[in-house]
């Protein structure tokens, strides 16, 4: 228990570190792209004087040494203040990320949910009838979708049932100009509105859980344990489930909690192709402004998701089997 201890204490250490080199690299990256932010706040009018940049370059501290602005980064880092946008001044970065995060949710959320159990299952019944034609098939058609690009992907689907059929909305995740209530009414249009992204999402990602799936349960049903139970006169369906599964189940803890943590961190490309205003669609629109503060805030929120993601799963594995020994 001791040792168990220590391994916990060990691995939080390192997570912390971790996300203190993070928070400096956040810091260092963001200022070395190209470009001027204050171009990027204020149009290039003439006619707006200089007095007023001179005054935003004052307000967001961009003339202070760099040294200066690094050790006010960090103190304000430490306590989740990231400072106003730059597009919009008032307005906190945390909150405009935040914001955005719950779109985020709901569309990685309901992606993840859906592509962990349908690709659980299919990986389960191609190891249970393996080398079947179910087996062979099923595996080649979320192969080939796995593979494909999913920029193209969403972009096919966008060409296909928006553009050609009509039959889903093309972007957004509300039609333009409503809001998200609690109507039978608003919930229709967002699960339109959800519907082809989250197809993109599920259908490119349950190859990667269906293919892990079988491969552990394969190695798992030639142990000596499976043998012994069908020798007892267990039903295969028991053997599966009481014996096979809870130990085919290591390797997918770690997928599936490093899965759950993209949907913090959003998934860029699928936002992006349908403007879907989620965490990834914010942070590239951030970058093309230049937007430190925005940009800062969503890296550190999705840092922090995939290190407790990490954490986590590293918990659960030690939990599940005691042999396993997380360095």
């Amino acid at each position: 228990m001791k040792a168990m201890t220590r391994l916990i204490l060990r691995k939080a250490l390192n997570s912390v570190i971790t996300l203190f080199l993070v928070i400096i690299l956040n810091f260092v990256l963001f200022r070395l792209m190209p470009g001027n932010p204050i171009n990027a706040i204020v149009p290039p009018d003439p006619r707006i004087p200089a007095e007023y940049k001179e005054h935003l370059i004052e307000e967001y501290g961009l003339n202070d040494p760099m040294y200066i602005q690094f050790f006010t980064y960090i103190k304000n880092a430490l306590l989740f203040r990231f400072g106003d946008s730059f597009a919009d001044p008032g307005t906190s970065a945390m909150s405009i990320v935040l914001s955005n995060l719950r779109w985020t949710l709901i569309l990685a959320g309901t992606s993840s949910i859906l592509m962990i159990v349908i690709g659980m299952a299919i990986g389960v019944v191609c190891a249970w009838k393996r080398g079947s034609l179910f087996d062979t098939g099923s595996l080649a058609f979320t192969l080939f979708f796995y593979a494909m690009p999913t920029f193209w992907f969403s972009m096919m689907l966008v060409a296909i049932f928006a553009t050609g059929l009509d039959w889903f909305p093309d972007s957004g995740a509300l039609t333009f100009g409503t809001r998200c209530e609690w109507k039978w009414a608003s919930f229709v249009d967002l699960i339109e509105h959800l519907i082809l992204p989250a197809a993109s999402l599920t259908i490119g990602a349950i190859g990667e859980f269906a293919l892990i799936m079988r491969g552990s349960l394969v190695d798992v049903m030639t142990e000596d344990y499976i043998t012994t139970a069908r020798a007892k006169g267990l039903r295969e369906r028991d053997v599966m489930r009481y014996h096979a599964m809870p130990n085919a189940m290591l390797p997918m803890v770690a997928l599936i909690a490093m899965t759950l943590a993209f949907v913090v961190g959003g998934v860029f490309q699928t936002e992006i192709v349908f403007s879907y205003p989620g965490v990834g669609y914010l942070t590239i629109m951030a970058t093309y402004d230049l937007n430190y503060p925005v940009l800062q805030a969503a890296f550190f929120l999705i840092a922090v998701a995939m290190i407790l993601a990490n954490f986590v799963a590293d918990f659960l594995l030690m939990m599940m089997d005691p042999r396993v020994s997380v360095t």
